[in-house]
């Protein structure tokens, strides 16, 4: 029998932008290669939990994000697996809120947060099925909670799952549940069954949420929209991926208040842009198209990045953009990559304010997701 895997804890890699860049400065956060999926939760000032869960299926990679000076996030620990030699241990883990480690929690240990408040977590997580075909699971429904105070005595036993799916199967997945929550969704929703036609039929009654405020771009290439996210208790989120390569980057800006000298210009990439912080710091974006099929070919405007975790912001290819903020911001980009009409795609082209503006020629299609999971991390 295979040895059962423990907790982790691992340095993150960082990676800098240059000056040269509309964005510069800002640091990417590596705390996953990008070869499995992930959500991000998105927690509110006053946010505590006060259950531990448990996934049978689920081996949870955790990162933490936050502003300067936060607090470390205690992790509480308990091995509740039925096979484990160390089956009852307690942990008690503190892990840096900038990013720099990444705490994994495999399938079967009970898990609780403090000091989450303004805190926001990434989990890159692997999907495990059970050894035993004839087992029933379902990874769309793996969440045993059980209250703190009742975990003081006593501790559930379980029986973890050990055969990882298949990478493409674990995307999958997280396609779904992002589905799911497309436009908004929310944990306290009421199951219910009515008649129609003679039949019981069963459908879910999800509580109204409030709508964000999006941004109007009046470019033809740059819109915003409601993102796939899932509120938690009306005062935190969980956030789902919005493209189907399921890829997403950290990234975290101490810009300043002058506008940078330098554009970003993504000829290949459609970016999607959205903050990873509850109360988002003001910061705006300089935007200029020059998609030379584009309606808009040669306007600008200067667009408020959005201020919700909800929303996210849509750049096609061929747009100029660059980045201000007197306040460090926290956000996520996820990304397509399009075809070049001829040669290899590029994906950034840095561009000094004062030089003369290209026109970008239209992109070709979305490479498949394999292709672009495989470029991402590799």
């Amino acid at each position: 029998m295979a040895a059962l895997p423990k907790p982790q804890l691992m340095l993150t890699k960082t990676r800098t932008t240059g000056h040269h860049s509309g964005f510069p400065g800002a640091r990417h956060i590596r705390s996953s290669r990008n070869d499995r999926p992930y959500h991000y939760m998105v927690h509110s000032p006053h946010f505590a939990y006060a259950e531990y869960a448990v996934h049978l299926g689920q081996f949870d990679w955790l990162s933490f994000c936050a502003g300067p000076g936060t607090a470390p996030v205690t992790v509480h620990l308990y091995d509740c697996r039925a096979d484990s030699p160390e089956y009852d241990r307690e942990l008690k883990i503190d892990v840096p809120a900038d990013g720099s480690c990444v705490l994994g929690s495999p399938p079967g240990y009970a898990h609780w947060f403090e000091d989450l408040g303004n805190v926001t977590t990434r989990n890159d997580y692997q999907v495990f099925a059970p050894e035993d075909s004839t087992v029933r699971w379902s990874p769309l429904d793996d969440n045993a909670t059980y209250p703190v105070e009742q975990m003081r005595s006593f501790r559930p036993s379980v029986v973890a799952n050990s055969r990882e799916l298949p990478v493409p199967a674990q995307f999958l997945i997280s396609s779904a549940v992002s589905q799911s929550w497309r436009g908004g969704a929310t944990e306290q929703g009421v199951m219910t069954t009515a008649t129609v036609g003679g039949q019981q039929v069963k459908y879910f009654i999800d509580r109204e949420l409030s709508r964000p405020g999006l941004p109007a771009s009046q470019l033809g290439t740059v819109s915003a929209q409601v993102g796939s996210y899932q509120a938690v208790r009306d005062d935190s989120f969980g956030i789902g991926v919005n493209v189907t390569s399921c890829l997403a980057d950290t990234m975290v800006l101490p810009a300043g208040p002058a506008w940078p000298e330098y554009f970003s210009v993504h000829p290949h990439l459609t970016v999607w842009l959205s903050p990873l912080q509850y109360d988002c710091p003001e910061a705006e974006l300089h935007l200029i198209d020059r998609r030379a099929d584009s309606p808009t070919f040669g306007a600008e405007e200067v667009l408020p990045f959005p201020p919700d975790p909800r929303t996210v912001l849509r750049i096609e290819p061929g747009v100029l953009m660059r980045a201000r903020s007197r306040h460090v911001l926290h956000y996520r980009v996820a990304y397509e990559v399009h075809h070049a009409r001829s040669g290899l795609p590029e994906l950034f082209v840095p561009l000094s304010a004062g030089s003369a503006l290209p026109d970008v020629d239209a992109p070709g299609d979305v490479l498949a997701d394999d292709v672009v999971r495989e470029l991402a991390y590799r």
